[in-house]
């Protein structure tokens, strides 16, 4: 059952991202920092014949470098000197459908608390569907938790499996982003 819905996914992603997306308004661009980020895998999963098998915990970090494409409010990522846009998602995370049950992956609520944000469709989201090293083609979705952190799921289907991997990007070094809207707005009253 897992696999058709990610398929369905790959299939809705492909069709959505055929286009640019609107350009990054002056509130987007200061809800979303660019610049460079460490990157690890922080969970996931391997999914055949019904059955998840948790994957291995991985802790080597990475460097992805993230900028705006002009014109668009979509992303460019630099990851090992590959170059990849990410295509923004009208209606944020709430576009994309995982099922975390039974593993180790974050759930809607947990990203929710993360962004402070009321509703998946208010957390900032990137996808395409892309080539990725070793792994052939591979959907891979981004959002932002808050101005120096996003989050992102890693989807692969090698050999009939479905190979989730939840990754994250820290802004560790340099100046960090602030947010101009960080405080001005209330936390909602069950985030406090």
């Amino acid at each position: 059952m897992f696999r058709p819905l990610l398929a369905l996914l790959a299939l809705v992603l492909l069709v959505h991202t055929t286009g640019h997306s609107p350009t990054w308004s002056e509130t987007h661009r200061n809800d979303v920092a660019t610049g460079t980020f460490k990157i690890v895998n922080t969970g996931g999963f391997v999914g055949e014949d019904g059955i998840r098998r948790a994957l291995a915990t991985d802790t080597a970090m990475g460097t992805v470098k993230m900028s705006p494409v002009p014109g668009t409010g979509d992303l460019l990522l630099e990851i090992s000197g590959s170059r990849m846009e990410l295509f923004a998602m009208e209606k944020g995370l709430s576009e994309f459908f995982w099922d975390p049950k039974d593993t180790n992956l974050l759930h809607g609520s947990d990203i929710l608390d993360l962004s402070a944000k009321n509703s998946l469709e208010d957390v900032s989201a990137w996808a395409a569907r892309i080539e990725w090293p070793n792994l052939g083609k591979v959907t891979l979705v981004l959002f932002n938790y808050d101005p120096a952190s996003y989050g992102g799921f890693l989807i692969s289907n090698p050999s009939k499996k479905t190979v989730v991997r939840q990754m994250e990007f820290h802004q560790l070094h340099g100046p960090r982003h602030r947010a101009n809207n960080l405080f001005k707005s209330p936390r909602p009253e069950h985030r406090r």
